[in-house]
C-alpha cells in the first residue's frame, strides 16, 4: 500500500507542479521553492492519498471484471484517485442565476495562490528595482517596440494579457503625476511578469545597441531603358549564277548520246 500511496502523490504533486508553472512562467523554480508553491503541491499530494486509501477502502473496482490483474486494478485506481481529487479540489459551487463567485474546495486553492502570488510579487519588485535593466529608454518613445518584443518572444500569448497591455500603456500616457522614468519602471514590471527578468535585460539591450534615427533606404534612380540597338537591313545577297551541270554521257544532241563510228575507234 505504500508504494501506490507514493504513486499517488507523485501523480497529485505533478498536477499542482503543472498548475503552479503554468502560472509563474518567469519564475516557476521561485513559485516552487516558495512557502505557497510548497504548501499548494502537498495539499494536491496529500488530496491524492486520502482518494485512494477512500478507494481502496470501498473497494471499487471501476466496472472492470473480476478476472482482471491485481496489478492492472491497481493501476487504474491509482490514476483514479490521483485525477479525481485533483478534479475535486477544483470544483466550485454557485448559484446558476447569479453571476457571484462560486464557493467549494476550489476556495482552499485559491486562497494558497495568493499566497504565493503575494510572496513572488515581492520578490520580483524587490529583483526588478535592485538594478536598472531600462537604463538609455524612454517610456514614451520605447515601451511600444518593447513590448512587441517581449510578446513576440512567447509561444502563445493571451488575449488578456494583451488588452491588460494595453490598458496599462494608455493609463500610463495619461498620467501627468508620474515622470518618464517612474512610467517606465511600472512598464517594466509588468513585462517582467510576463516574459522574466532575462528577456526583459535582453530586449532592452537590442533597443539600446539599435540606432534611433536609421535612414531611410535610398531610392534607386530610374534609369530610362536603353533603347535596342537597331540593325541596318542586310542587303540581300545577288543571287548565284546557275551552273549547267554536264551530263554523265558524252556531248549528246538532244540529250541522246552522240553514237561513234568505229572508224573513229
Amino acid at each position: 500500500m505504500t508504494i501506490e500511496m507514493l504513486l499517488a502523490a507523485l501523480i497529485g504533486g505533478a498536477i499542482g507542479l503543472a498548475e503552479l508553472v503554468a502560472r509563474y512562467r518567469d519564475k516557476p523554480v521561485a513559485a516552487l521553492l516558495s512557502p505557497g508553491g510548497l504548501l499548494f503541491v502537498f495539499v494536491n499530494a496529500g488530496a491524492a492519498i486520502v482518494a485512494l486509501i477512500v478507494v481502496t477502502a470501498s473497494g471499487w473496482t471501476f466496472g472492470l471484471p473480476e478476472t482482471t490483474a491485481p496489478a492492472s486494478l491497481l493501476v487504474v485506481r491509482v490514476i483514479a484517485a490521483a485525477v479525481g481529487s485533483a478534479a475535486v479540489l477544483r470544483t466550485s459551487f454557485a448559484p446558476a442565476s447569479s453571476g457571484a463567485a462560486g464557493t467549494g474546495p476550489v476556495a482552499l486553492l485559491n486562497g494558497i495562490l495568493r499566497i504565493a502570488d503575494g510572496e513572488l510579487e515581492r520578490k520580483r519588485a524587490l529583483s526588478r528595482l535592485s538594478h536598472n535593466d531600462l537604463t538609455g529608454l524612454s517610456f514614451e518613445r520605447d515601451h511600444a517596440a518593447l513590448a512587441e518584443l517581449c510578446c513576440h518572444l512567447m509561444r502563445e500569448f493571451d488575449l488578456a494579457e494583451a488588452q491588460r497591455l494595453g490598458g496599462l500603456a494608455a493609463e500610463l500616457s495619461s498620467r501627468d503625476d508620474l515622470t518618464d522614468a517612474d512610467k517606465l519602471d511600472c512598464w517594466g514590471l509588468e513585462l517582467t511578469r510576463l516574459v522574466g527578468e532575462r528577456a526583459l535585460r535582453q530586449a532592452a539591450r537590442r533597443l539600446r545597441d539599435r540606432p534611433r534615427d536609421e535612414p531611410r533606404p535610398a531610392e534607386a534612380a530610374q534609369r530610362p531603358a536603353a533603347p535596342a540597338p537597331e540593325h541596318e537591313p542586310l542587303e540581300p545577297a545577288p543571287p548565284r549564277p546557275s551552273v549547267a551541270k554536264t551530263s554523265r554521257l558524252a556531248a549528246s544532241t538532244n540529250g541522246r548520246t552522240e553514237r561513234k563510228s568505229f572508224s573513229d575507234v
